[in-house]
């Protein structure tokens, strides 16, 4: 039997366990995690978008049967007997029919919560009005929700969610959305959520340029801004993918900004981590967390200068593409961002 039957099975588990573990949404970044997944052109996503949920078993057996019997001579012996390539699919079958469970418990057990799993929703290929929470010892932080129909079953929200643990962050009164990496999300029609806001008015809100944290303005930057002084809770539409703070009325943020980033061109090394120094103003803020991605990736260490000038990033090799060059964004959890696009090409 030809090797390509066992790496679909393999992509499949590999599917599987990157869900659950990628799911828990708006928690803390993964500290250089992301999980590995099948391709857009994989076999497997032209399975799966025939099924109507992760555990529809009976269409992944007819959808796998079906193609088999359309690509016979990637799946047969010498002889052309294909017994075996249908044995181990079904087995795939099985495997992807756990990913439902998988993912209601990870997110579980993250404090996270999704009207994914509700019971009238038996077509994830039409998932409206989709959310997803982060609460934090019972008590909401934040949500991101969706009024555009949401096909779940696809190479692309997989992709988008695969990476969501560094791609979103909720931090009281603090929502940040990487721009440079997730553009197109917001055609999905997302609105916001914070909770818990220790305001006795209306906030402002602030918003990242990708230099710096400026005042919003409405019908640009956000819209549909909605205010609940009793809940303390704070509404908006984004006009945009960006950081959104909110501030007390008439307050201002700091500007951060990236004046340099040393090693522009770092060589790939298999196996080896690189640093990158980052220069520039306020990229500190005391009590607060510093954070570097590049790319989809945490940096797995970070150390900051107290006059909030310079900002050194440690990152994994293995987690990067050779030929392929990174935005860089430097957070101030809670406070604010900032981002410099191809900032970094590893040749």
């Amino acid at each position: 039997m030809k090797i390509k039957t066992k790496q679909v099975i393999l992509a499949s588990i590999a599917l599987i366990a990157m869900v659950a573990m990628a799911v828990p949404v708006m928690a803390e970044p993964n500290q250089g995690d992301q999980r590995e997944m099948p391709g857009p052109d994989d076999m497997f996503w032209a399975i799966f978008s025939q099924m109507s949920t992760p555990d529809d078993t009976a269409n992944c057996l007819v959808a796998l049967d079906n193609y088999i019997t359309q690509h016979p001579t990637d799946f047969s012996e010498p002889d052309g007997d294909t017994s075996q390539a249908r044995s181990e699919m079904t087995q795939m079958c099985s495997q992807v029919a756990q990913m439902r469970t998988e993912m209601e418990g990870g997110m579980a057990a993250d404090g996270a919560i999704t009207n994914l799993f509700d019971t009238e929703n038996t077509n994830w290929h039409a998932i409206n009005n989709l959310y997803f929470q982060k609460n934090e010892n019972g008590v909401p932080m934040g949500r991101i929700g969706f009024s555009n129909t949401i096909d779940f079953m696809t190479y692309r929200f997989f992709s988008f969610m695969n990476n969501f643990g560094n791609l979103v962050q909720f931090n009281d009164g603090y929502i940040s959305l990487n721009a440079a990496m997730v553009p197109d999300m917001i055609n999905y029609g997302a609105t916001l959520t914070m909770y818990g806001l220790d305001f006795s008015e209306q906030p402002d809100i602030y918003v990242s340029n990708g230099a710096n944290m400026r005042k919003a303005v409405e019908g640009a930057d956000i819209s549909g801004i909605t205010w609940d002084a009793t809940a303390k809770t704070l509404s908006f539409t984004p006009g945009h993918f960006s950081s959104f703070k909110a501030v007390e009325k008439g307050s201002k943020l700091k500007a951060m900004k990236i004046s340099s980033v040393k090693k522009k061109t770092i060589k790939y090394k298999a196996g080896k981590t690189f640093k990158l120094t980052v220069k520039g103003k306020n990229l500190y803020k005391k009590g607060s967390d510093v954070s570097c991605t590049l790319g989809f990736q945490q940096a797995a260490k970070v150390r900051s200068a107290r006059n909030g000038k310079k900002v050194t990033c440690t990152y994994g090799m293995d987690s990067f593409i050779q030929g392929s060059t990174y935005p860089l964004t430097i957070s101030i959890i809670g406070n604010g961002e900032v981002t410099r696009t191809n900032a970094v090409r590893i040749k």
